[in-house]
This record gives C-alpha cells, structure tokens and sequence, in this order.
C-alpha cells in the first residue's frame, strides 16, 4: 500500500537567464517575483490526485544553473524539470546529450521540458513543435508556461504531481 504522505525531490536545471527561479516561485509560493536568489531546497506542499485517490505530497524545488557538473545535483532526484527560455536559440544538439545523460541514472527520474516565457511569445524563436522530437529520447511531457500566467504554471504541477504520483503507484 502506498503511503498517504510523499516526498519528491525534483531538479529544475536550465540556463541562466532561463526562468528558474521565476517558475520555482510560482510553483511553492505563487508569485512570478523570485526574491533575491534561491538557496537549498524549496518546499512545495499541495493534494495529488490520481484515479480518484488523494495524497498529500511535498516537492522540493531544487535549482541548478546549466547544465555541465550537475549530474550528482539530479542523480537523486525523483523528476527533473529543464527550463528552456522560448526567447533565446537552443542548441538541441546539447540538449539531446543531457536529456539521454539523466535518463541513464539509475534512479531513472522523470524528465518534463518547460518552455519558459511563454507570455513573450511574439519574441519566440522556439515552439512546442520544435521541442517535440525531444520526446523520443525519454522526455515525459512538454509544457508551454510563464511565471506571469499562474494558470500555466499550476496545470504543469498539478500534471507532474499526477505523473510521479503514477510512477509511485506502478512501482509499488
């Protein structure tokens, strides 16, 4: 039986400038303004529902600038979140590496693409539809968000609540 209360540690790494610490903002205290810079983790408390089941789950936020020497930051992590500014070009290349570098881990953590910034579309030069093909290489879910739509942000969590709530519930 799977326990009423869980704990998930979940990295959110990209570049800097990306919208890290904005969208950890939004999610534990929904807010866009990332106060001063964010140190350890950050604590997330909310109601996970899954085929009609409730639990109480805490995240831990954690932020990781770039991605070179991050490996034993996200080597415990139960999901890893890569925020990916929409605004600036993306070396897909680079990203295709360290996407297959975490799903080798042998914890194997869920692994979301976040395209940040989304309420600065007309400046786009990346769409959902070029972060797609990510999905073959182990990516469980692309969301398009910005810390300034909170609706945005809130369906992604309540969806990655749901995705490592199932993955508990099928190891089990």
């Amino acid at each position: 039986m799977i326990s009423n209360r869980l704990t998930w540690k979940v990295s959110v790494i990209g570049q800097p400038g990306s919208g890290k610490s904005s969208l950890i903002s939004r999610m534990a205290y929904d807010s866009d303004s990332a106060a001063g810079a964010m140190r350890g983790l950050v604590r997330k408390k909310l109601n996970a529902e899954l085929n009609g089941e409730t639990r109480n789950v805490e995240f831990l936020f954690q932020e990781i600038d770039g991605f070179s020497g991050s490996d034993n930051l996200i080597a415990s992590a139960n999901g890893v979140i890569i925020v990916v500014d929409i605004t600036n070009p993306v070396d897909f290349d680079e990203l295709t590496k360290f996407i297959n570098f975490i799903s080798n881990f042998g914890k194997k953590p869920l692994i979301f693409i976040a395209g940040s910034k989304l309420d600065r579309r007309y400046e786009a030069k990346i769409w959902e539809k070029d972060l797609e093909p990510l999905k073959k290489h182990g990516i469980s879910k692309i969301y398009m968000v910005s810390s300034r739509q909170p609706e945005t942000v809130k369906s992604m969590l309540n969806d990655v609540a749901a995705s490592l709530l199932m993955r508990t519930m099928e190891r089990k």
